[in-house]
């Protein structure tokens, strides 16, 4: 841990620029540039909103907002998975040309992500005003803790990417079904006060860390009160621990990644 420290300190210029140029990419690869990302999440809401309350008549006032704080703040998650899944990948050129320490190439992402997030959170707010407060703030302990989740995971994956090909394919996969297995769409109590859902099911739900996460975004953007901050509490030192280990494996199987590229 202190060892990434010091290479994110030592090259923060690097990070910096590679976060600018990022964000300028990922904007200039859209006609309408910096709009899409406020339009695309709110075309995917009126997909579903069409779907379960129109059609199902499921979900209750403001249904519109509700499915808005999930899709934003999954989006969030999603995206960066997938791209520090394929951040060596991408990177070749950079990797073959500069010395620099590999890892760098996975924090990018999810900072990038996590700023297109924050458009979407802003989105909400001045469409949710009445929920604004001092709890809004917290809102920033779910947005640091998706970072470093996506980061960990990618520590790993963006390995078995290089060795693995189709690994990015099966993430895809893997994300579309967590997405249903997350409360983007309906709120997490549903799984638990359901009586006809197993103990043991309802246990394993509990262990996604993204319930945790999209429960307490929704709690603050939504409903407008401060989210119980144990379950994530207990989340980031996990997530601590495994990245500790995720960083000794990074370091192991990273000098072997140029020649594999």
């Amino acid at each position: 841990m202190k060892t990434l420290a010091k290479d994110l300190w030592g090259n923060r210029h690097v990070l910096r620029s590679q976060f600018y140029v990022n964000t300028r990419t990922t904007v200039a690869s859209t006609k309408l540039g910096m709009l899409w990302w406020i339009l695309d999440p709110i075309f995917l809401m009126m997909i579903y909103y069409f779907v379960f309350k129109v059609v199902f008549d499921r979900g209750g006032p403001d249904f519109h907002l509700f499915i808005l704080c999930g899709l934003v703040t999954y989006q969030f998650f999603s995206r960066s998975v997938s791209l520090c899944t394929s951040a060596l990948i991408l990177s070749e050129g950079l990797i073959k040309q500069a010395s620099l320490p590999m890892v760098l190439y996975l924090v990018i992402s999810p900072l990038v992500q996590a700023f297109f997030c924050m458009i979407g959170f802003a989105v909400i707010m001045i469409w949710n005003y009445p929920a604004l407060g001092l709890h809004t703030f917290a809102i920033v302990f779910p947005l640091i803790l998706t970072i470093l989740i996506t980061f960990t995971a990618g520590l790993f994956l963006s390995i078995f990417e290089v060795y693995i090909k189709d690994t990015g394919k099966m993430i895809a996969y893997l994300l579309r079904f967590g997405m249903y297995m997350s409360p983007v769409l309906y709120s997490a109590d549903r799984i638990y006060e359901n009586p006809v859902i197993p103990q043991y099911a309802k246990i394993l739900y509990s262990l996604n860390p993204m319930v945790h996460i999209l429960t307490a975004v929704k709690d603050i953007l939504f409903y407008g009160r401060m989210f119980d901050p144990v379950p994530l509490l207990i989340i980031f030192m996990v997530v601590l621990v495994v990245m500790q280990l995720g960083l000794v494996f990074f370091r192991k199987a990273s000098p072997y990644v140029p020649k594999l590229l």
